[in-house]
This record gives structure tokens, C-alpha cells and sequence, in this order.
């Protein structure tokens, strides 16, 4: 197994980044190291800096990929942001949909529960929260009315949601 050597020329460094990106499963180093490089030198960067920015890049990339697996094993009938949602159309729940979409439901172990007449924008803000939540890092499951495991009752009050599920969002 190869080791750090003090004397690599750029080449041999560059050969061995892809070796250890490799065993590291962290593929995305080997495309910001080269990158980063150039950047580093030019601007004087210490290795410390260098590095951190490097692993930055890995950490960023990972995380936006646990999200999307997130968003999709989520089980949304379509992708939909908040930014795209008409608050023209329900102007009131501006303050609330934002209070929710900062995940405090979440860390309190609470569930959301929306209901209203069809077309009010219910499914597209459940999808948004839960998108936002999937970005945060939390595993959210979808779900268009309340359903519990099989061979136990349907919940029927927002207490009733999987505990192990906290972001859990049903609409009715």
C-alpha cells in the first residue's frame, strides 16, 4: 500500500490522490484536488486550507446526494419547492409554512398534519417541507392519508404517525 512521501513530483501526488480518493470511495476528491490545486498555489493557500477545501467539496457532494436518495425513497408524487409554491393564493400560512420549513417539527418529534378543502396547496406544501427536511438531513416518508403498519389500526390524530418516522407528513 503506498504512503505519503515528502518528495512526490506533482504527478506522482496526483496518482497517488487518485489511489486514496479510491480506497476512500470518495471519488469527488480526485476531481477537486487537481482543480483546487491551481487555485491553492495561486492564492498561497497553506496545505491546511487546501485540504479543508477539498474535503469541503467531498462533504458538500455527499450530502446533496444523501439528499436526493432521501427525496426519492420519500415517495413524493412530484417534486415540488417551496419557492414555487402561490402564496398569492393562501397569503395566511406564509408565517407557519416558514416556521415549519426551519425543522423545529422535527427536532421536537412532532408531526404535521395539513388539511383543508382540495386545491388549497396542501400536497404541494407537504411536499416541499418534506424535501426541505430531506435536505436537512432527515429521512422524510410520504404519505397521502394516514396509514399505520399492517395488522395495527390507522392513526387518526397527529400523535397516532410513526414515532420512528418524525417526518412523517400526511395530508387530508
Amino acid at each position: 500500500m503506498p504512503t505519503a512521501k515528502t518528495n512526490n513530483t506533482g504527478g506522482d501526488a496526483i496518482k497517488q490522490v487518485h489511489y486514496l480518493a479510491a480506497a476512500l470511495k470518495a471519488p469527488r476528491i480526485t476531481e477537486s484536488a487537481a482543480r483546487l490545486a491551481d487555485h491553492a498555489r495561486d492564492s498561497g493557500w497553506t496545505h491546511e486550507e487546501y485540504l479543508a477545501a477539498v474535503l469541503d467539496r467531498e462533504v458538500a457532494a455527499r450530502n446533496a446526494s444523501g439528499a436526493q436518495l432521501r427525496i426519492r425513497a420519500a415517495g413524493f408524487p412530484a417534486r415540488k419547492t417551496l419557492e414555487e409554491f402561490d402564496w398569492d393564493a393562501q397569503p395566511a400560512v406564509r408565517q407557519q409554512v416558514a416556521a415549519l420549513a426551519s425543522g423545529g417539527f422535527l427536532t421536537e418529534a412532532r408531526n404535521v398534519v395539513l388539511l383543508g378543502p382540495p386545491g388549497t396547496g396542501k400536497t404541494h406544501l407537504a411536499t416541499s417541507l418534506g424535501i426541505t427536511a430531506a435536505h436537512h438531513g432527515n429521512r422524510v416518508l410520504f404519505a397521502t392519508q394516514p396509514t399505520g403498519s399492517p395488522g395495527s389500526p390507522t392513526p387518526t390524530a397527529p400523535g397516532d404517525f410513526p414515532t420512528s418516522w418524525p417526518g412523517c407528513v400526511a395530508t387530508g
